[in-house]
């Protein structure tokens, strides 16, 4: 019998051109879409009616975005096959859903973006986000792509956390390149560079830009819906997540090392 599945899925984006099918490139859609076809979970794209919820950029990760799709396969034994036939991908939950559903009318989303705090004026940066929460006209914090600019935020907070910077950023829809320009503009009015001024001018219309955040800062936590979605991290999954974590170790291990010898200065001894 077939079924609309919507698959919750992970990705560290350094390893992908991005979310969105590009010919000849390796992108998110592209190795799960492979992995699909290869366990039989439906026979091509277009029949499936494959839907992603949220285009993210290279370098982008997310731990919460969805795709949706039809298919008779076993609900039961869905990510269990999925995981044995990807790659840098981490497909963990799974929900039934009306035939009719689209991953992109969702209820929220939530983004983070972690940098270092450093010289940066944390008081600037939260009247920033103060300033960019609630409902205006994003035109300037965005590449346009004809839909309407006018988008709600319904909160922008930031704190400080052992010398980084945590912003997170929640509303229902967002523009491409909007999480990234927004965040510019906070950093920018933390470095001194641009004034909590500017930026709500921005808001009014003005021709100001703040230029983009580098991607790689920034996870697409969630995505939400009104109903849940069934965890599961199949053996393999969490095999590979394992492995993940302790190359993730042993490199903030270097970093860390790396960074006190620098930090030793001139005249020190190895």
């Amino acid at each position: 019998m077939v079924w609309r599945a919507a698959v919750k899925l992970a990705y560290d984006g350094r390893a992908f051109m991005g979310s969105q099918r590009q010919p000849g490139e390796r992108t998110v859609e592209s190795e799960l879409i492979a992995a699909l076809l290869e366990v039989k979970a439906f026979g091509s794209v277009a029949a499936s009616r494959f839907r992603f919820a949220s285009r993210t950029d290279r370098g982008v990760s997310a731990l919460g975005n969805v795709a949706a799709f039809d298919t008779n396969f076993p609900r039961t034994e869905l990510l269990r096959a999925v995981n044995s036939a990807v790659e840098d991908l981490y497909v963990y939950g799974v929900a039934d859903v009306p035939s009719a559903f689209s991953p992109r009318r969702a209820k929220g989303r939530w983004y983070r973006y972690v940098l270092p705090a450093g010289d940066l004026d944390v008081t600037k940066v939260i009247e920033c986000g103060d300033a960019l929460q609630g409902r205006h006209d994003f035109r300037r914090f965005c590449k346009p792509d004809g839909r309407s600019t006018i988008k709600t935020m319904e909160s922008v907070t930031v704190r400080e956390e052992k010398g980084m910077l945590i912003i997170d950023i929640r509303g229902r829809e967002f523009l491409r390149n909007m999480v990234r320009r927004m965040v510019a503009a906070m950093i920018k009015a933390g470095e001194g560079r641009a004034s909590v001024e500017e930026v709500r001018s921005a808001l009014d219309g003005r021709d100001v830009s703040f230029g983009l955040a580098p991607a790689e800062n920034l996870t697409l936590m969630d995505v939400e819906y009104p109903f849940p979605f069934a965890v599961e991290c199949p053996p393999t999954m969490r095999r590979r997540a394992e492995a993940y974590r302790l190359d993730a170790f042993g490199r903030l291990g270097f970093a860390d090392e790396l960074f006190m010898r620098c930090q030793a200065g001139p005249g020190s001894r190895s």
